[in-house]
């Protein structure tokens, strides 16, 4: 008699546990508008910040960078170009995003930013200081 009692019990927890995982999980992926990543070669910080939170799907917008060098301190006057798309589906941007200016104190601000449906992204950015080449590559879902 116990048994079959503890049997339901068990299945409705098991499928509560398994929903309310997958919904945090869900939510935590989505969520995500801020980063920090590192540069090859070492040397610079990126800090990344979508103006909406979360980044939205099929919508113009755009992200604060902010540029920190291996000393913490910011890095102005560096020039920056981002290429990206869907390295799974095997296709870029639908956009052209470019850095359009500098709000000052190693931040830049990178507009026309469009990503078209959810899934795995990826960013490719190139920054140039005083002819020294550093890359980023940023890696998300949405």
């Amino acid at each position: 008699m116990m048994r079959t009692t503890w049997l339901p019990n068990k299945i409705i927890i098991t499928t509560l546990f398994i929903l309310t995982s997958t919904l945090l999980l869900s939510k935590k992926t989505i969520a995500a508008s801020e980063w920090e990543t590192q540069s090859q070669p070492p040397g610079l910080t990126l800090h990344l910040k979508s103006q909406q939170t979360p980044v939205p799907l099929n919508q113009m917008h755009q992200w604060e960078i902010e540029v920190i060098s291996s000393q913490g301190t910011p890095v102005e006057n560096a020039d920056i170009t981002v290429t990206g798309g869907m390295p799974e589906h095997d296709h870029g941007l639908a956009t052209a995003p470019r850095v359009s200016g500098q709000p000052g104190e190693g931040k830049y601000l990178l507009e026309g930013l469009r990503f078209h449906m959810p899934g795995e992204w990826k960013l490719d950015f190139v920054i140039m200081i005083d002819n020294k080449r550093y890359q980023v590559e940023h890696s998300f879902s949405l």
